[in-house]
């Protein structure tokens, strides 16, 4: 019983979050890490957390963990796209699953020390099971166009949310 109650808590671990490689666009991930999203008074026996982008026109200059991307943002092109993504546990109670739709994305107040023209979008929700809890943050560099958008979406498809399996 215990084997599979662990086996279930690890199990969206065990492939970090990532993004699905796409020509002309650079992705990167973190491994596994303790999580900075989990709030005070919630029992996590380990909580973690793992991070992934996707970029194009633009060369990403911070960590994969860093929320918001400041050093990137600050030489941020006006034809550049940057879709960031975390995943934490647990889940947030009263979350819906994510969709990975641009169009359900809000507007989003961004960034602590960088301006971004076209400002942030973000989506949440929860993980494939409620294993996790999903934020994804869009960054254009400049109002988007329907062609950007095309872009963001297309990067949005090919993020992969691990199973909760």
């Amino acid at each position: 019983m215990i084997a599979l109650f662990l086996a279930l808590a690890v199990a969206p671990w065990a492939h970090p979050l990532r993004f699905r490689p796409v020509p002309g666009w650079q992705t990167g991930a973190s491994s596994n890490t303790h999580s900075v999203y989990v709030g005070h008074g919630t029992r996590v026996v380990a909580p973690l957390e793992s991070t992934a982008w996707i970029a194009r026109h633009v060369r990403y200059r911070d960590h994969a963990t860093a929320d918001p991307p400041n050093t990137t943002l600050a030489r941020f092109p006006s034809d550049a796209v940057i879709v960031w993504a975390v995943i934490f546990n647990p889940a947030q109670t009263g979350e819906k699953p994510i969709r990975l739709d641009l169009r359900q994305a809000r507007r989003f107040a961004c960034c602590e020390a960088a301006y971004v023209a076209g400002g942030e979008y973000e989506l949440t929700g929860s993980g494939p099971g409620r294993a996790y809890s999903v934020i994804v943050r869009i960054y254009f560099g400049s109002p988007p166009t329907s062609r950007l958008r095309a872009q963001a979406q297309l990067a949005l498809n090919q993020l992969e949310l691990p199973s909760p399996r």
